[in-house]
């Protein structure tokens, strides 16, 4: 779980590091052009998060970036004056507050889609907060405010700075409780605004510093936005039932291969008796099977899920000799895994139901089957790039062919493109499924 965390925090780590280089280098000598660029940044990505938010029915990204974009719409038109101004002061502390609040809200809501009333209570509540301020401030109420802010607010963190204490412990809050969700759902989103929320303090406690508002909102927009194109990566190219490459990850890569290659084509024995006898949830708990020990796969090999209950390894580099001792021991260790299926009456906790299936007793509560375990197999067929399949369909569908061919054989055995010297046809593939 640990290294799942940091491999999703590389990225908006990487960029905050970026942001934090180009903060502290001396902007100042930028032609006006570019200064005014550097200023309408965070617009633009805003809006694109927006978009992509929006074409991706991501709510909580969305609603982050639309977070984000209200409080530095307030920076830029109102806080662009000392803050010895007491309007200037009071908006200040409330937005030190409000930022990370409204972050926080949006860490902690389930992803939920856009077609919600919730949703958008969620997004209209910001919104309206942050018009009421900045009506406030043109009309210079907030000022008659000051006199009544708690000491927190009052008391900066560090002399010569501006992050209040009270600002100070509330982001702290924050990166404990974001942290605690980033751990449980480890989702791309929760990352980058988790590390988000690690960035917002420093705008506060350097808002002296020239263009640091523009920076540091750029950066965060550049974390959703990364965010958001990885979960749309996610779901073109990896399956969600198995968490393998799909399909269109497979064609990806049979696009870029080299000169020697192989390719393995695989499918589960008799599923589609085996779905209609035992349920499509069992079904579903048979392909999690396969598709984890396929993942153990030596060799260098890669599998990828190819629609169904079909399964593809392909092995860049090796020939059908040296990817053929690979492919055995996942047969075989398919074969010889105790399958027990997941009864209504078995606990849905992971530790106890390891426990359950290895004293075969049940849960608690009345039988509704037997814990039984069902063997399940594999059958295989591969095939080597050679002269004569020049092409990765034209190896596809010789691995196709021995795949079948080990299928008439008996299944539950592995076949080569080379051992076929003769293939008769068959009428229908559906008898071999």
């Amino acid at each position: 779980m640990t290294i799942q965390v940091l491999r999703l925090l590389i990225a908006p780590f990487a960029l905050m590091l970026m942001a934090t280089l180009v903060l502290f280098s001396n902007l100042s000598r930028l032609s006006p052009e570019l200064q005014l660029l550097i200023v309408a940044l965070p617009y633009l990505l805003g809006a694109a998060n927006l978009l992509l938010g929006f074409l991706f029915n991501q709510s909580r990204l969305l609603f982050a970036a639309f977070n984000l974009l209200g409080v530095y719409a307030l920076i830029q038109l109102c806080l662009q004056t000392p803050l010895e101004r007491p309007d200037n002061y009071v908006l200040f502390s409330l937005l030190s507050l409000l930022l990370p609040i409204n972050q926080l809200v949006i860490c902690l809501a389930p992803e939920r889609g856009l077609l919600n009333r919730g949703a958008w209570l969620r997004l209209l509540l910001p919104l309206v907060t942050y018009l009421v301020l900045w009506f406030l401030w043109q009309q210079q109420i907030l000022g008659y405010w000051l006199g009544h802010l708690p000491m927190l607010l009052l008391e900066l963190l560090v002399a010569g700075h501006y992050l209040s204490e009270g600002a100070a412990w509330l982001f702290g809050l924050t990166f404990v409780l974001c942290g605690l969700v980033l751990s449980l759902r480890r989702t791309r989103a929760d990352a980058a605004l988790f590390v988000s929320l690690l960035t917002m303090p420093a705008l506060f406690f350097w808002f002296d510093l020239t263009h640091i508002s523009p920076l540091l909102f750029t950066c965060i927009q550049l974390m959703l936005c990364q965010a958001l194109i990885s979960h749309s990566h996610q779901l073109a190219f990896i399956d969600e039932l198995t968490d393998l490459p799909a399909r269109r990850a497979l064609q990806e890569q049979l696009s870029s291969l080299g000169q020697r290659y192989t390719l393995a084509m695989m499918d589960i024995d008799h599923f589609k008796q085996f779905n209609d006898r035992h349920g499509h949830d069992a079904g579903d708990q048979v392909l999690r099977m396969v598709a984890s020990q396929l993942k153990q796969v030596g060799g260098g090999g890669r599998v990828f899920r190819y629609g169904g209950e079909e399964f593809t390894v392909l092995f860049r580099g090796k020939t059908e000799t040296e990817a053929l001792p690979h492919l055995e021991q996942l047969r075989e260790a398919i074969a010889c895994y105790p399958l027990h299926l997941r009864q209504p009456n078995r606990s849905g906790n992971t530790k106890e139901g390891r426990q359950q299936r290895r004293t075969s007793k049940p849960a608690k509560g009345p039988a509704q089957g037997s814990d039984k375990p069902l063997q399940v197999t594999i059958s295989i067929g591969l095939c080597e790039r050679g002269p004569s399949q020049l092409h990765s369909d034209e190896v596809m569908q010789l691995a196709d062919k021995a795949l079948y061919a080990a299928k008439r054989a008996g299944r539950n055995r592995t076949m080569a493109n080379s051992q076929l010297t003769r293939r008769p046809r068959r009428s229908s593939q559906a008898d071999f499924a």
